[in-house]
């Protein structure tokens, strides 16, 4: 195995509901290419990974093989399933013998090239780390009325983003664990959270958007500008 190896693995299965489009979010256009485009080329720039894998929906997997087949840079294209979890295990299998792993949102086309890098420089000695913002606003507990309830302590709470970055043998044996155990969560730090293993938050970029409504294309239109 090539124990200093990055695979980045771009998780591009997801279909979009509130966008509101005709097609998957990762797939439309923002100025002159396709958001998963951007995202790719994110990576690409920063020289921190030797190769990329796309989990996408069976129905792209045609259509990404055309978007990226003329790209000088070692891209896979694979078939993802019907959750999230399953996909970046589909990602995983496909990871060959590299040493570790990023795990991407295709629609994170905002994250800097320096941070990609800055994850990856703090990957081999951390082996289970995340891009992550410090809690700028006022953050309010309520009660189901909404009532607020109290005031929390925002000194260490985090958003955390993507790339979440792992020794590939840690976040395998943790995704196997979650399968065994029945655990289902909304990202990869918590899947190796379940399994006991310390996960590390880099400081990242509040530019580093997840687009999800149209509102955050006209953000991310105007961040891809500089």
């Amino acid at each position: 195995m090539n124990n200093t190896s990055i695979t980045a693995i771009i998780v591009a299965g997801g279909t979009g509901t509130r966008m509101g489009a005709d097609c998957p979010k990762q797939f439309l256009k923002l100025g002159d290419c396709e958001i998963i485009e951007h995202t790719v080329s994110r990576f690409i720039q920063s020289g921190a990974v030797d190769k990329i894998i796309i989990v996408c929906h069976k129905d792209y997997i045609t259509h990404c093989n055309n978007l990226f087949k003329g790209v000088d840079f070692d891209i896979k294209i694979v078939e993802g399933s019907d959750t999230r979890q399953k996909s970046v295990c589909a990602g995983l299998g496909a990871a060959g013998d590299c040493g570790y792993v990023m795990i991407h949102d295709a629609v994170r086309c905002c994250v800097k090239p320096s941070d990609i890098r800055l994850v990856a420089d703090n990957l081999f000695s951390k082996k289970a780390c995340a891009l992550g913002v410090k809690v700028i606003d006022t953050v309010k507990k309520s009660d189901a009325d909404g009532k607020i309830v109290s005031t929390v302590d925002r000194s260490n709470l985090w958003l955390i983003q993507t790339p979440q970055a792992f020794s590939k043998n840690l976040i395998v044996k943790a995704h196997e664990l979650a399968i065994q155990k029945g655990f289902e969560a909304t990202d990869d730090c918590a899947v190796a959270e379940f399994a006991g293993n310390d996960v590390y938050i880099i400081e990242g970029s509040y530019t580093n958007i997840k687009i999800t409504t149209p509102v955050d294309m006209t953000l991310a239109g105007e961040y891809l500008k500089g």
